[in-house]
């Protein structure tokens, strides 16, 4: 056995951009780190190396949130973690998520079932067995967006999802608030995850419109407040949103007379 004694962070999603962040700075800050990912796998062994030569311990485990037994995949791997080093469960930040969603005129039941799946149905069982593994003063992330806050109506399944999550933080607060444990939720604009659409430029000046600040956000931001809803720092913070979004959530955006979306961009890119 390691015997760390350092808290221990479930962070879904880890290999996307965001995820990464939130991981690496999670790990700086002295959480040992069980990270979740779908599919990418030398993208999750770099992760857990530049994670391990930060002083940390990673569990890496691979497995698709939109079935009901990645929930005890994650579970098992928490259980594995935390024999290994002794630490405590202190955290779970919920921040995979399937993007860009199918409208209302084209989504299918399928489509539909799928991205709830992996952005509500997941989150909050992970949540509900999580938590109970937690101590007082453990805490709970879900990351949202802006996109629950304006109208999205070509991206109706991922905002109904992601307002979804929100509800989830407000609903959960005080059931878990009676074990010590807080929620709440973060809520980005349009940050650089590495998805190609932040490489067109058209696409990149099309997602700068929404936020008063202008441009997209760094994954930074978003850790960054994740790290601060984790910590002691927010101990009397639960139930809530913190808006990151660079102001995207006002609705000063003006409308365009072209209406274009993201798909669309990304297709332009193609």
């Amino acid at each position: 056995m390691t015997h760390s004694n350092r808290p221990l962070a479930v962070v879904t999603g880890a290999t996307g951009g965001i995820g990464r962040d939130i991981c690496r700075l999670l790990a700086r800050e002295g959480y040992d780190i069980v990270a979740q990912y779908n599919s990418q796998h030398d993208r999750a062994e770099q992760l857990k190396s530049s994670l391990e030569e930060l002083g940390a311990y990673c569990a890496t485990v691979s497995c698709d949130l939109g079935t009901p037994e990645a929930v005890d995949a994650v579970d098992a791997a928490v259980e594995e973690a935390l024999s290994s080093t002794g630490g405590e469960l202190k955290a779970l930040v919920n921040n995979a998520a399937m993007l860009l969603g199918p409208s209302l005129a084209s989504a299918t039941h399928e489509q539909f079932d799928a991205y709830m799946a992996v952005n509500v149905r997941a989150p909050f069982f992970l949540a509900q067995r999580l938590s109970l593994r937690m101590p007082p003063g453990g805490a709970i992330v879900n990351v949202s967006s802006a996109g629950v806050h304006f109208s999205c109506p070509d991206d109706i399944v991922y905002a109904m999802g992601k307002a979804a999550l929100e509800s989830m933080a407000f609903h959960a607060a005080e059931s878990l608030a009676e074990r010590g444990v807080r929620i709440n939720a973060v809520i980005p604009g349009f940050t650089d995850n590495g998805h190609e659409l932040f490489s067109i430029p058209e696409a990149r000046a099309h997602m700068s419109t929404f936020a008063v600040q202008g441009d997209v956000a760094d994954p930074s931001v978003v850790a960054e407040a994740v790290l601060f809803l984790l910590s002691d720092r927010a101990s009397r913070t639960t139930g809530a949103t913190l808006d990151v979004s660079g102001g995207s959530t006002l609705g000063a955006r003006p409308r365009s007379a072209e209406k274009l979306t993201l798909l669309a961009l990304q297709g332009q890119g193609a």
